[in-house]
C-alpha cells in the first residue's frame, strides 16, 4: 500500500477514523460474547472498539498494512476498557498472520477496495481463517462503484474464494448509507 503515507493515514484518521459506518455495521451484527473478530483493513480500530461491546469475552484482532494506521489504532486503544482483548497487527489482507479456522467473524468495513490487485488473494485468506460456521462481512459506503457489473464481479470473486453471500442489504440512516454483505464459507 505504497500510496498510504504517514500524511494520508493521519488525514484518514482525522476525517474517517470514527466514521458512522463502523458503528452502524456492528450494530446490525449478531456477535457472540466469546467470538474471535478480525477486522481486515482496520484503520483506526473503530469497528473493533464497537465490537468489543458485543464480544465481551472475545478476542478482537485488527490487521492493517499501513504502519501509521497501526500506530493510530494502538494509540486509540489506550484507556479503552477492552484494550487487553484487542490486538492490532501490521499485515496486508493477502497475508493474514492468523491460524487456519481461527475466526468467527471477519470484517472488511470500507476496506475491500483498498486491497487492490490482491483482492482475490485477500478473499482466499479470509476463507482460510474463517471457521466453518464463521461469517465474513463486507461493507461499502455508497455501494460498489460500477453498478451491476461490479456487483456480479464481486460475487464471482467471493465464489472463487469459496465464499457465498447469505445476506445483502442497503442501509441508509441519517448519518450514513452503505451496502452490507454477509458471506459464509462454502463447504
Amino acid at each position: 500500500m505504497s500510496e498510504w503515507t504517514t500524511e494520508t493515514a493521519d488525514w484518514y484518521a482525522a476525517n474517517y477514523g470514527e466514521y458512522a459506518t463502523n458503528r452502524r455495521a456492528i450494530e446490525l451484527l449478531e456477535i457472540a460474547a466469546d467470538a474471535v473478530v478480525v477486522d481486515v483493513g482496520c484503520g483506526t480500530g473503530s469497528a473493533l472498539r464497537h465490537a468489543a461491546g458485543k464480544a465481551t469475552m472475545g478476542t478482537l484482532i485488527g490487521v492493517d498494512p499501513v504502519p501509521r494506521m497501526v500506530e493510530i489504532a494502538r494509540e486509540r486503544l489506550l484507556g479503552h476498557p477492552a484494550a487487553g482483548r484487542i490486538q492490532i497487527l501490521e499485515a496486508p489482507a493477502h497475508a493474514l498472520p492468523l491460524a487456519d479456522r481461527s475466526a468467527d467473524l471477519v470484517l472488511a468495513l470500507d476496506s475491500y477496495d483498498h486491497w487492490g490487485v490482491e483482492q482475490a488473494a485477500g478473499l482466499r485468506e479470509v476463507r482460510r481463517i474463517l471457521r466453518p460456521e464463521g461469517r465474513f462481512v463486507v461493507v461499502k459506503d455508497g455501494g460498489l462503484p460500477g453498478g451491476e457489473a461490479a456487483a456480479r464481479a464481486f460475487v464471482a470473486a467471493l465464489g472463487g474464494a469459496g465464499l457465498a453471500v447469505v445476506d445483502e442489504r442497503d442501509v441508509a440512516d441519517e448519518d450514513v448509507s452503505f451496502t452490507f454483505w454477509v458471506c459464509a464459507p462454502r463447504p
